[in-house]
């Protein structure tokens, strides 16, 4: 832990050596908070029960740690005789969780914090996201890869040519309904677009698929997560047809941003009239997400539409988001 302080310095911010941070979304995070205040901030794990053995108001520190310049001063003088009290706790983390509350001080929780303790695919986790920033990652390397035909490191890279465009609009979700074909379509942006070939009530499409396997394997506790999930289909072809993002591009004149998502195509047969397999290629636009303080503290979904388009024989469907009417709701239309 340091010892000196700066009038410069706001924030004191931890992760692990396979954290990653997204800088802008870093900093607009902390910005809702007066850093002159005392303010522990993170989030727990996603797994109930490794909050149960670390502790459901701890920050782990593989999502990230920030620490206010404030409390970091006080908790410099103090740390080291405070941790000689807790050599039987687990990681750095643990031990500054500790000395948190001998200070009295409560965890700050952010969803945008990713300690990310699954294993195998992430989809189901990366296309239900948080309505706030993301602002970490963690063990990429104990995961797939997020794109298809991709290295760990590629792929993260591909996913970062998305965040320089729109960082703080990453793995956002909006959600529209296809009255005509009675399609769900639901768009993390700058990752992957899922049709579903049928209407799902807004609550059951944000609810996060079951992709992915735990950390570790002890039963019981170690399959129960801190939120919502939903199973998947064991034939994937009755699952959502996904489109993974292909290249994102913004427009110098109106500053529009369109990212373009191209399917997986899975060996499925299909309706060709009414399945959304036989679409090939989703376009999105949108413009750059850049709210203000007000809405960083009360963030809301925004909305999109399926823009009329009678080019490539109906294999390219488009899709505008854009800010929801102050009195609109997101649901299916009759």
């Amino acid at each position: 832990m340091f010892n000196t302080s700066s009038e410069e310095v706001r924030w004191y911010v931890f992760g692990d050596d396979d954290t990653i941070f997204i800088p802008e979304n870093l900093v607009r995070t902390l910005s809702k908070y007066d850093h002159t205040s005392w303010y522990y901030i993170g989030a727990s794990s996603e797994i109930y029960y490794q909050n149960s053995l670390f502790g459901h108001d701890m920050a782990f520190g593989g999502g990230g740690i920030a620490i206010s310049s404030s409390l970091a001063n006080v908790l410099a003088k103090v740390f080291d005789s405070c941790i000689e009290r807790y050599p039987h706790l687990y990681g750095g983390d643990s031990r500054v969780h500790a000395c948190m509350l001998e200070l009295g001080v409560g965890l700050s929780h952010e969803p945008g914090f990713h300690q990310f303790d699954v294993r195998g695919n992430a989809l189901g986790i990366l296309t239900s996201h948080s309505t706030r920033p993301l602002v970490s990652l963690h063990h990429m390397a104990h995961i797939d890869p997020i794109f298809p035909n991709s290295t760990t490191f590629s792929a993260v890279s591909h996913l970062f040519s998305a965040v320089e465009l729109d960082p703080l609009r990453i793995f956002q979700v909006s959600v529209c309904y296809d009255c005509w074909h009675s399609w769900t379509i639901s768009v993390s942006w700058g990752y992957a677009v899922q049709i579903e070939s049928r209407h799902l009530f807004l609550g059951d499409v944000l609810r996060t698929q079951k992709t992915f396997r735990t950390w570790i394997n002890y039963g019981g506790l170690a399959r129960v997560y801190t939120f919502n999930t939903r199973d998947v289909h064991p034939d994937p072809c009755q699952r959502p047809v996904t489109f993974f993002m292909e290249h994102v591009s913004s427009s110098p004149g109106d500053g529009t941003i369109k990212s373009v998502y191209k399917q997986a195509y899975q060996n499925c047969t299909y309706d060709p009239i009414s399945s959304p397999r036989k679409i090939e290629e989703v376009r999105v636009f949108s413009t750059r997400l850049d709210p203000d303080i007000r809405q960083l503290k009360a963030p809301r979904r925004q909305c999109c539409d399926i823009l009329p388009t009678s080019s490539n024989g109906g294999k390219v469907l488009e899709i505008r988001i854009r800010e929801c009417k102050e009195d609109e709701f997101i649901y299916i239309h009759p």
